[in-house]
């Protein structure tokens, strides 16, 4: 396994960086059996304290810890059980540990880990499966899986964590260096397990998202592409969901990289989320089905601009529909606003090619519903912004049929954005929605 890593990475892992002082990764172990005490947690505990950047707490209260076992319709009870460890503790990540056999699997999860829909994201579901006698010998415990297991921590915290992100980035190139340099695995086949391979490419693209090269890319690709090549190994389709969906990321970052060929990259971003998909089910894993359902609507999206292909359109606002049946308002109120705005965007210019009225109102209610968030009173400019986006519908409305009707709304709903820049003296908005208000005046009296 080292020596794959080595011949894969060679000399571009040792880059030097300049890293101001960090604080340390507050880091909850959750006691890993439901009925006797093996001691598996306390190890681990004991293991990850040894870093001096790790600040660790055993997590040993009684709990209903059935559904560890990933099976049926239970995740939402493991993402909210997470949450609410990570609140009562004020803990930045979670090491779930569940036994299956003679393995223990890990699991990690941060507070945003289904947030984050712009950064690479680990799965709560990503697992790494290590033997459970490993445990039972602390003082022996394999250094490369120390750093496995430190790098997969490390990779789980999201760039929305600021306050961690030189932290996150010290750790992963520490373990990069430190799986560099280690000495060969006695246990070569379990060092070429999917879930190694699996972790070891999440630590990569997590360390290179912001400068991936051509090279780092085809590296990690291949690290993927071993570890799906070895699916008699996997244990559930779960986790063969989990590869592809990482796989896929990997190419939506090159996406935006600019790496070469372009149009590849499109598709085998939208292949392998597609694929992912298929085995992280709504039904079974809503959080991860709904978040690449998000992140297919930005390709589709992409796409039609680059190919005027309007049935790309109307994927991007299928997928962005899938991913609001569970980021709902309730739940998840600045993300279902989020998505809210782009149905509106979305909807607004497939209304708009398409030359129908009943999309464009529904790109309306699409823009009232994220004003539910963003209150007139709360957060007066981006209310006002929004009102400006119907406005433009309602415009496109009026244009479409000569409807005079829709252009009176849109006069209104402009004055009401413009009252508000007036009273925030926002001269630019004044110009632009004035100049607006002519547009439809010209085109009401034609």
């Amino acid at each position: 396994m080292v020596n794959f890593i080595q011949v894969l990475f060679g000399k571009d892992s040792h880059k030097k960086r300049v890293l101001p002082r960090v604080e340390t990764l507050k880091v909850v172990v959750v006691d890993f059996v439901e009925y006797g005490d093996y001691g598996f947690a306390e190890a681990l505990t004991r293991l990850l304290q040894k870093n001096p950047n790790f600040n660790v707490r055993l997590f040993d209260e009684p709990f209903d810890k059935n559904f560890l076992n990933l099976q049926g319709r239970n995740f939402f009870d493991l993402v909210d059980a997470g949450n609410t460890i990570l609140q009562k503790l004020n803990a930045d990540i979670i090491v779930w540990g569940y036994q299956e056999n003679e393995n223990i699997r890990l699991n990690f999860q941060t507070a945003n880990a289904y947030s984050d829909w712009d950064n690479i994201s680990c799965s709560v579901l990503d697992s790494l499966f290590v033997p459970a006698e490993y445990f039972e010998h602390i003082n022996f415990f394999p250094e490369i899986l120390t750093n496995l297991i430190t790098g997969v921590i490390a990779a789980s915290i999201s760039e929305q964590r600021i306050d961690l992100k030189h932290l996150k980035q010290k750790l992963l190139k520490n373990v990069i260096n430190n799986l560099m340099s280690e000495k060969p695995a006695n246990n070569k086949n379990f060092m070429f397990s999917p879930y190694i391979l699996n972790s070891v490419g999440l630590i990569y693209l997590a360390f290179y998202q912001k400068e991936l090269s051509l090279k780092i890319f085809n590296d990690i690709k291949e690290l993927f592409l071993n570890a799906l090549a070895n699916q008699k190994q996997i244990m559930q389709n779960v986790h063969i969901g989990c590869i592809y969906k990482n796989l896929a990321q990997l190419y939506e970052i090159a996406l935006r990289q600019d790496l070469s060929g372009y149009w590849l990259l499109f598709r085998e971003a939208i292949t392998n989320y597609r694929t992912a998909q298929k085995y992280l089910d709504h039904y079974n894993y809503p959080y991860d089905f709904s978040q690449i359902s998000f992140k297919l609507s930005q390709l589709y999206f992409q796409y039609w601009k680059f190919s005027n292909d309007v049935q790309a359109l109307r994927d991007a606002v299928y997928f962005l529909r899938e991913a609001e049946k569970t980021y709902t308002q309730i739940t998840f109120p600045e993300l279902w606003s989020k998505i809210e705005g782009y149905l509106g965007f979305y909807l607004s210019l497939l209304g708009l090619f398409s030359k129908s009225d009943d999309i464009s109102m529904l790109a309306i209610r699409s823009y009232k519903n994220k004003q539910q968030v963003y209150r007139k009173e709360l957060y007066p400019v981006m209310w006002a912004k929004i009102q400006e986006n119907i406005a433009n519908v309602y415009y496109n409305i009026g244009k479409n049929g000569r409807n005079k009707n829709a252009f009176a709304e849109a006069i209104d709903y402009y004055q009401s954005a413009l009252k508000v820049y007036e009273t925030k003296k926002l001269q630019q908005e004044i110009t632009i929605v004035n100049n607006s208000i002519d547009k439809v005046m010209k085109a009401w009296r034609a």
